[in-house]
């Protein structure tokens, strides 16, 4: 999860390693697409978490087996609420993509 696209500026920002921090008011449209190579077989998923808390129904999973890669993908809206803007002492809306199996 080191490669995240995201436009120049300061309205999104990629703070962290699967981390990117939203600054302006608005719907976003955020999108995942991945290779995961498991370790093991079983079942490997990434879900979005907005503000550390995990998002109900934004979850991509999979079976996987030792033997290759798995692709996973998803694609959601984000609502940025009127209280966070660039400009202002409230802490910015952060998105995360958890490894959740």
């Amino acid at each position: 999860m080191n490669n995240i696209n995201i436009a120049k500026g300061t309205t999104a920002v990629h703070s962290a390693p699967a981390t990117v921090q939203l600054n302006k008011k608005g719907i976003y449209m955020v999108s995942f697409s991945g290779s995961i190579t498991p370790t093991a077989a079983g079942t490997v998923s990434v879900q979005l978490a907005k503000d550390n808390v995990a998002q109900l129904g934004v979850l991509s999973e999979s079976a996987a087996t030792t033997t290759g890669p798995v692709s996973l993908s998803f694609e959601t809206l984000v609502q940025v609420k009127e209280d966070n803007t660039c400009c202002c002492n409230t802490a910015p809306t952060t998105i995360q993509l958890i490894n959740t199996g």
